[in-house]
């Protein structure tokens, strides 16, 4: 029972989270504007975006297959795929709620190991995550002058003065440090000598055990430069999709691949961010990045609520489409295991 109110709870805590961000986003603009701007807009860009969404999680799918076969296991793309499109849905309803439902319907339907899978997905999300600064970089190298005005304004300024403020305080940093650390430090002593010898502790040794199993198949890839050519495409069609974006509204049609590029790069934050499908974050930091580079911030927000509205339609439309077709499709299916 206590689960389950904590977990509504939480569910609404995120919600309620991005309905004031996206409030703040939308509270001094012209709606009636936006409106006429979106209503006017050329939807059939989206529907491009759409296809270039559709294929990014099909190479996706084949990527995690190449992590998958070093367990032993020889999964179907179709259900790897449909785990991908089913884990976007699960994560509109609770943030990172998708990394264990994708998991679940492989080992639904190809009887991988959870724990095994969850090795994995962590792998491909520090790819995504090594990727995704090192785009940054590339955004930060191509528009230097524009980034670094903007990182020192709106990051690196107000961090410092708290930081600096935190640390004149200098008997006061130390002995949060030094308590964190010894505070830390007990708790793992305690929680194991306490219950090392329990059934639920022998568990979680063996979900560590295949967790680590599933961390370790990225340095048995048999074709690493097939994996990173997936890992580009992926990131590629990401950036397609921001691009064809543009075309949507005659005040971003003139914008090139580099704007695209950061749209995508910092785009990708607010989806990161832990509320329901970037609810209001994706909304604020796509908005202010588009301004950043000479676009009004009505023209800005309106292609940020499309951009947005494209992508939790595809996420809702295919993860139900394949939620209904993945038991129809393997119902005679039986999974493969290598030798």
């Amino acid at each position: 029972m206590k689960a389950k109110l904590f977990s509504a709870l939480r569910i609404v805590l995120f919600f309620a989270i991005g309905a004031v961000l996206f409030w703040l986003v939308i509270r001094n603009q012209n709606l009636d504007e936006i409106k006429s701007k979106l209503q006017a807009a050329n939807w059939w860009w989206a529907v491009g975006a759409l296809a270039f969404g559709f294929l990014s999680n099909i190479f996706r799918a084949m990527r995690w297959n190449m992590l998958i076969h070093p367990l032993g296991f020889k999964p179907k793309v179709r259900n790897t795929f449909g785990g991908v499109m089913i884990g976007y849905m699960a994560n509109l309803a609770i943030p990172r709620l998708g990394e264990v439902m994708r998991c679940a319907i492989v080992n639904r339907y190809e009887k991988v190991p959870v724990n095994k899978l969850l090795g994995t997905v962590v792998v491909e999300r520090v790819i995504d995550v090594l990727t995704i600064f090192v785009l940054l970089l590339v955004v930060v190298l191509l528009e230097f002058e524009k980034m670094s005005d903007f990182s020192m304004q709106y990051v690196f300024s107000p961090m410092g003065r708290k930081l600096q403020a935190f640390i004149s305080h200098s008997v006061l940093f130390y002995v949060v440090i030094v308590a964190a650390f010894a505070g830390g430090l007990f708790l793992f002593w305690f929680l194991y000598t306490r219950f090392r010898r329990t059934r639920y502790f022998i568990k979680l040794k063996y979900i560590i055990r295949g967790f680590l199993t599933g961390l370790k198949s990225v340095g048995q890839l048999k074709n690493r430069n097939l994996f990173l050519f997936y890992t580009f495409l992926i990131w590629l069609l990401y950036l397609m999709m921001s691009y064809i974006c543009f075309f949507c509204f005659p005040a971003t049609s003139h914008l090139g691949f580099v704007i695209a590029l950061a749209v995508m790069v910092f785009g990708g934050f607010g989806w990161a961010a832990p509320v329901q499908g970037g609810f209001g974050t994706f909304h604020i930091i796509v908005t202010q990045t588009l301004v950043l580079f000479g676009v009004a911030e009505n023209d800005g927000l309106a292609y940020a609520i499309l951009s947005h509205a494209t992508q939790i339609f595809a996420m809702l439309f295919f993860g139900l489409i394949i939620l209904i077709l993945l038991p129809i499709v393997n119902r005679h299916y039986k999974p493969l295991q290598e030798n």
